[in-house]
């Protein structure tokens, strides 16, 4: 897994706000105490086909961002799930033009590019852990973010470490309060 992410950061040549491929996976992932051997495996066994965008959602992605392949967040984020996966990055980056891409696809008016590097590598990492939630990595989000939802994990991610969040604590929402309170509330 390591070997793949370090090549995928050769094969980019690409940073977002000081954070490669494979240290972004490091901190966010690997020196994450909550994110444990079996969710490790099960990221290692994801297929292409677990991932891929429905072809409706690409059409209205590729209607309203037809240079999404070629965003450095899209690429930063293929890069990420391919080196974790082993799944090929260009079959990935064919059937997830809505990789990196902040919103849903289903709703393209709530769809939109992030502008700023600390952007980019919060919808990147939220991305890479919410469609593995989707491909059936359970846990994932609640690891990185304190919840397991979709839509929380989002919100909570963007409210610490977006736009104008703070720098990146060594295990992305184990203890941020956001996430602390929220979880209080959610049912998971």
């Amino acid at each position: 897994m390591l070997a793949r992410l370090r090549h995928a950061d050769e094969a980019l040549g690409l940073e977002l706000e000081g954070d490669s491929v494979e240290s972004l996976f490091r901190r966010a992932i690997l020196d994450n105490p909550r994110v444990t051997n079996e969710q490790l495996l099960a990221i290692s066994r994801v297929t292409l086909e677990q991932l891929a965008t429905r072809p409706e959602d690409r059409a209205q992605v590729l209607k309203k961002f037809p240079n999404a392949r070629q965003l450095p967040v899209h690429r930063f984020a293929v890069a990420l799930m391919a080196g974790a996966t082993g799944v090929d990055p260009q079959a990935l980056s064919e059937t997830t033009p809505d990789l990196g891409l902040a919103g849903s696809a289903q709703m393209p008016l709530l769809l939109w590019a992030p502008r700023d590097e600390r952007e980019q590598r919060f919808t990147a990492l939220h991305d890479f852990t919410d469609y593995l939630r989707g491909a059936g990595v359970q846990g994932l989000n609640e690891a990185v973010w304190g919840v397991e939802s979709r839509e929380f994990s989002a919100i909570i991610g963007w409210l610490e470490f977006g736009s104008r969040g703070s720098s990146w604590p060594h295990c992305i929402a184990c203890e941020s309060p956001a996430a602390i309170e929220l979880s209080k509330n959610v049912s998971r």
